[in-house]
């Protein structure tokens, strides 16, 4: 994905969430997501948030396909309210911590 692409994707992204109540918020993304997923996340945030204002089975099958998107790419978007702040971060897998753990464990 282009630089320029992902700068849109962030900037509209932005521009939709931070009004109102949430113009003083700040987006915050971890290291360890690539920002080409960063970008995934938060185009399938807007486009969900969108959707929610269209037929409930729409928004249902729209609201599912994005979780599934954003399980497979291991990205999870969190909002703090007291620090004004969404934050995107990695989110280990089930495998992954099982992986961890027999490590720490057998070594």
């Amino acid at each position: 994905m282009k630089e320029e692409t992902i700068d849109r994707i962030i900037d509209a992204w932005k521009k939709y969430l931070f009004q109102g109540e949430m113009e003083d918020y700040q987006l915050e993304i971890d290291d360890n997501v690539p920002i080409e997923f960063a970008a995934i996340a938060l185009h399938l945030d807007s486009r969900t948030i969108r959707a929610s204002g269209k037929s409930e089975d729409y928004y249902e099958g729209f609201r599912e396909a994005a979780i599934e998107v954003l399980n497979l790419i291991q990205v999870e978007i969190a909002q703090d309210d007291q620090l004004k702040v969404v934050t995107l971060y990695h989110r280990e897998t089930d495998d992954n911590k099982q992986e961890e753990l027999a490590k720490n464990i057998w070594g």
